[in-house]
């Protein structure tokens, strides 16, 4: 499950690249960074 939303995140980063860059960024990277912690512990 984690895979596909890291997916899914960084499929809409790429497409919102232009508006949201630095934004959208920052939220994908916090959210695949506290899965990945979620994962690990």
């Amino acid at each position: 499950m984690s895979p596909i939303l890291c997916e899914i995140l960084l499929s809409g980063c790429m497409i919102n690249s232009t508006f949201w860059r630095r934004t959208h960024l920052v939220q994908s990277f916090s959210v695949v960074f506290l899965y990945w912690l979620y994962y690990v512990s």
